[in-house]
């Protein structure tokens, strides 16, 4: 990834910081908040396309591709409802704000849940979901949305594999798992709604000289096994493209 594209010295910042801490043997950081991110689908031409915005060159993913999103605000309390209902509150409100688009809580599919790496300096728990229905006309926040595009998760991936734009892990395998959900609308919702939200915590560790990302299922999540075997569930995050490696979940 090339220092032109916009978000690629921030990736490699959050990577380095994250592995500088772990190397200090800084102890672990507690989670400070609660997010959701939401991935906004609609029909295209040419089957499911998804919105994606990039983050101007500031604050958090500065220059970076995301789904709209955003921490929990006391706003999002919802009387007598349950910390999911909070969510898919934070969901509609920063997806409203953010894009001018209306999502629903009865049409939020949760599909992920993240967890930051210990070591990182601010760690947010953050909740995925998708929409599959929108309504509204899209008016981007000029303050939190540089560039914006309707398109298929295959060809995000295809641009972030030629070093054309910034992905954070969360994003490339939420993208990664969409590409294996089917051609229409119709069978995302089957395939996400039978799947049971997966969980991600994060751990981070250069090998060779590369930094490699690892996910529960991996064999060395826990621990470093270089001279052992076992199913994967990680990304080498070398040269470009990234190679992601899930022996342990199907998408």
């Amino acid at each position: 990834m090339t220092d032109a594209v916009p978000g690629a010295d921030a990736l490699r910042s959050f990577m380095s910081q994250t592995e500088a801490a772990r190397e200090r043997g800084a102890d672990p950081v507690p989670i400070a908040a609660r997010a959701a991110t939401v991935v906004v689908a609609r029909e295209g031409a040419d089957g499911p396309e998804i919105l994606m915005l990039r983050r101007p060159e500031r604050g958090t993913f500065a220059g970076a591709w995301v789904f709209p999103g955003g921490k929990v605000d006391p706003e999002d309390a919802v009387p007598g409802g349950t910390m999911a209902d909070q969510l898919k509150a934070t969901a509609v409100r920063e997806t409203k704000e953010e894009t001018g688009l209306d999502v629903v809580p009865d049409n939020l599919v949760q599909i992920s849940t993240w967890e930051p790496p210990t070591d990182t300096a601010v760690r947010i728990r953050t909740w995925f979901f998708v929409a599959l229905a929108s309504s509204g006309t899209f008016v981007p926040s000029p303050d939190e949305v540089a560039e914006w595009t309707w398109i298929r998760p295959i060809d995000m991936l295809e641009r972030h594999a030629q070093g054309r734009v910034t992905l954070y892990p969360p994003t490339f395998i939420t993208l990664t798992a969409l590409t294996g959900c089917g051609e229409s609308l119709a069978a995302w919702s089957t395939h996400l709604r039978d799947v049971q939200p997966r969980e991600y915590g994060t751990r981070m560790r250069k090998r060779d000289g590369t930094t490699v990302l690892f996910w529960q299922g991996d064999y060395e999540y826990d621990a470093d096994r270089p001279d052992t075997t076992g199913p994967r569930h990680r990304i080498v995050a070398g040269a470009l493209p990234w190679t992601y490696l899930n022996e342990v979940w199907a998408s």
